[in-house]
């Protein structure tokens, strides 16, 4: 059986959330560290289960992880489907015919001469029609190009993420120079599937085609390199897209983050926050923003400022785990410990397990 998140947490892919959670705190407590000293399996083990809980408790994520799954299992189905085929085609099925089985024939041709003016007419007509084949060639490609594009911004539409997939695949083969084609290929992979060395590769190609890339393609290939743990790259191509356009807020967040979590640029990071915060409006994203903002303050002993942003992140979401721990911890800088043990114990019954050493630590 193939591993994914469903078999590590040991449950079905038609799993509810309650079973999710269920099977993530019994496997928790049973590969936890305290319980297992100085296993490095368990501890593996523990953070693959942390993990998996992590996207399947999260029904965004879960989503976008099935369709992974999906993408990944329909890509191994059209492998096995033609791989008999081409081990067929290049199969020698009878050996070479004997001489006894070789017709020869000699056939006499009768002696013309062959004049230069008659040499310029076959070059002529040949040449006629090889450019003639080559003009269809080019305009038959052209057509088939854009109707697969179409066909794929269809089933983009419709949620049919792999159809869509191999429909802007074949665009691309009858057309190599179709730059959306490759814009929205890598979008799908970086967004749906999450194969980011193929967005990558996808955004790289739409740069080098377009004459004045545009300000989304390079925000999207920084949050490709952000992914690949290239963050100063990552940092250049979100500035490269703020240059351009000035109102790309979501490059304001991701840059934010690459600068907080991965250059330390505490400062630059909180300006590029409270950017966003300013004029973003997906709620989502704005939870991101205030915790993100809250931790850069938290970084500089700002713990006040930290207090008040994670305070905004709850109202908006009191289910949110991981920001009952953040705000825990911003207590205990307080002096507030009896408010911080509360905050630990919402982290804790939400799911997220950090907060269990927390809570032994400070707590019982």
């Amino acid at each position: 059986m193939e591993q994914n998140f469903y078999t590590v947490l040991g449950i079905s892919p038609a799993a509810t959330q309650q079973e999710v959670k269920q099977a993530y705190k019994k496997l928790a407590i049973k590969y936890h560290p305290d319980k297992n000293p100085g296993n490095r399996a368990a501890e593996d083990k523990f953070k693959l289960v942390n993990t998996a809980y992590q996207t399947l408790s999260n029904p965004g994520k879960r989503a976008r992880y099935d369709l992974k799954l999906q993408y990944l299992r329909e890509r191994q189905r059209v492998v096995q489907q033609y791989q008999p085929y081409y081990n067929q085609r290049y199969r020698q099925t009878r050996e070479p015919a004997p001489v006894s089985e070789r017709y020869y024939h000699n056939i006499r041709t009768e002696e013309r001469r062959f004049s230069r003016k008659d040499l310029y007419i076959t070059i002529s007509f040949v040449g006629g029609i090889l450019l003639f084949s080559l003009l269809l060639k080019v305009v038959m490609d052209h057509i088939s190009g854009e109707d697969k594009y179409k066909t794929a911004l269809t089933y983009i539409a419709d949620g049919k993420y792999s159809s869509a997939h191999r429909m802007l695949s074949d665009a691309i083969q009858f057309k190599p120079k179709h730059t959306a084609a490759y814009k929205e290929r890598g979008r799908l992979e970086l967004t749906v599937f999450e194969d980011y060395e193929a967005a990558l590769q996808d955004f790289n190609q739409a740069i080098a085609l377009e004459e004045k890339p545009s300000a989304e393609v390079y925000f999207m290939r920084g949050v490709s390199k952000q992914h690949l743990s290239s963050y100063q790259q990552a940092e250049a191509d979100l500035s490269k897209a703020i240059l351009l356009n000035e109102k790309l807020w979501d490059a304001y967040l991701a840059r934010g983050e690459v600068r907080l979590f991965y250059l330390q640029k505490y400062k630059p990071a909180l300006s590029d926050l409270s950017t966003y915060l300013r004029y973003g409006t997906a709620k989502d994203k704005r939870i991101a923003a205030l915790t993100y903002r809250g931790f850069g303050y938290y970084k500089i002993e700002a713990w006040k400022l930290s207090e008040h942003d994670y305070r905004r992140a709850l109202a908006i979401d009191n289910d949110n785990g991981r920001v009952h721990y953040l705000m825990g911890r911003t207590k205990l800088e307080l002096q507030e410990p009896d408010s911080a043990c509360i905050y630990f114990g919402n982290a804790y019954d939400l799911g997220y397990s950090a907060a269990l050493l927390e809570l032994r630590a400070n707590c019982y």
